[in-house]
């Protein structure tokens, strides 16, 4: 029931992920969480938490004083009149004049807003990091497989000509061609078998809890639905580094606020207790005491203002950045489903182009030289199919990452306000 239960609450993208073309959603939850940076998103809203209660607490603190002193005092002629103890206890503290204590309650709300978003960027480039050491290995699993098929047919290419050569139906040149194209073809698939390795050792590294299946089969990629406007709006809505800009720029612009009012500075109250002239003597009084405030705080004030500004600029800078990121993601998925689309027709264009050219050369019609060549090229129009394949679905899994449709394990899910 539990289980159900939690199926139910995985948006479509996550649930339709049956296909193994990506690792189970509950092994890529604990190998994010295991992330050394994704952890350190915890130690974020920590300290985002403890500086919110720094805010609201403010920089005041109780102060006691002791004061201790010998009073002697003397005739009118010099001689020692009398000797008494005198001592006084205070206690006193700042307070925070009217509007300062709102505003740092704002400002420590703000931090762990910040905090939140910060532990959610580290999520996301968790999440990216993740898709990119997949899709690399499986790439070098697909060029190392199709290398192979390539050479098991040159390998049967070899023994055909092998035998005609015994016939005497195949000259000299010939084996000396095909035996050429194999053993390049075997110093390729050796070449491939390194890449696959030190691939798959990347992500061994990186995600060491990630289990890795030992036949994965590739979904077929999906065109993107909706115009270029709705996923703009979409991908800027959730983008963690955009929201993190706004927010920090908001938290400048109440910091600056802060500095503002801080330029009258916070009255101190006490009260003071005395005894003096060993108990003849004693006191009951209340102190005030009111910083004037200099050039310092005016300096500060400016300080925070410019650093408003500054924030600001980021912000809008930011801004253009990623709306010309997503855009040109967007572009990329559309022109990689495409891309995948006309190399699957080439690759089976190049495969009957290999097969009567086989055939040719079976009839006599053909040279070997020939179908060589046509075998050359289908293996590549096959290799380049399947790997434009796999481009189009990490960049669509790249979007759909980047929207928050898949592996979205942050506690945060309050999006960015709409963009202007």
């Amino acid at each position: 029931m539990k289980h159900a239960l939690l199926l139910l609450g995985i948006c479509w993208a996550v649930s339709s992920q049956a296909t193994t073309d990506l690792p189970p959603e509950p092994a890529v939850r604990q190998a994010l969480l295991d992330l050394p940076s994704v952890r350190a998103g915890r130690d974020e809203l920590a300290r985002g938490e403890a500086q919110q209660r720094q805010l609201e607490a403010g920089p005041h603190e109780w102060a006691l004083t002791l004061e201790g002193q010998r009073r002697r005092t003397s005739g009118v002629d010099g001689s020692p009149d009398s000797r008494s103890r005198d001592w006084a206890v205070g206690l006193e503290r700042a307070w925070r004049l009217p509007g300062k204590a709102e505003l740092d309650s704002r400002l420590g709300a703000e931090q762990r807003t910040l905090a939140e978003a910060a532990a959610a960027e580290r999520m996301s480039g968790g999440a990216r990091l993740l898709l990119e050491s997949w899709f690399a290995w499986l790439r070098a699993r697909e060029q190392l497989q199709q290398t192979e098929e390539a050479r098991a047919t040159l390998e049967r290419e070899s023994r055909a000509v092998q035998r005609r050569r015994e016939l005497g139906d195949a000259s000299e040149l010939e084996t000396l061609q095909v035996a050429a194209a194999l053993a390049q073809k075997e110093a390729e698939t050796q070449a491939r078998q390194g890449e696959l390795l030190s691939a798959r050792e990347r992500l061994k590294q990186l995600f060491p809890s990630l289990p890795l299946p030992e036949q994965p089969s590739l979904s077929q990629p999906r065109p993107l639905e909706g115009s270029l406007e709705q996923w703009e709006q979409e991908l800027l809505l959730h983008e963690p580094g955009l929201r993190r800009a706004r927010l920090e720029s908001a938290y400048s612009q109440l910091q600056a606020q802060r500095a503002d009012r801080e330029r009258l500075a916070d009255p101190s109250l006490g009260v003071r207790v005395a005894r003096e002239k060993d108990g003849e003597e004693r006191l009951l009084g209340l102190t005030l005491t009111i910083p004037l405030g200099g050039s310092a705080r005016q300096a500060e004030a400016d300080r925070s203002r410019a650093e408003a500004r500054l924030s600001s600029e980021h912000e809008a800078q930011m801004l253009r950045e990623t709306r010309a990121s997503v855009r040109a993601a967007w572009l990329q998925a559309q022109g990689a489903y495409q891309a995948w689309l006309r190399s699957r027709e080439a690759a089976a264009g190049m495969a009957r182009a290999a097969s009567l050219q086989a055939r040719a050369y079976e009839l006599g019609e053909g040279s070997l030289a020939e179908l060589l060549n046509a075998r050359r090229l289908a293996f590549s129009a096959k290799l380049d199919a399947a790997l434009a394949q796999l481009d189009a679905l990490e960049k669509y899994y790249r979007l759909e990452i980047d929207r928050h449709k898949l592996w979205d394990f942050t506690r945060n899910e309050t999006p960015t306000p709409p963009l202007p």
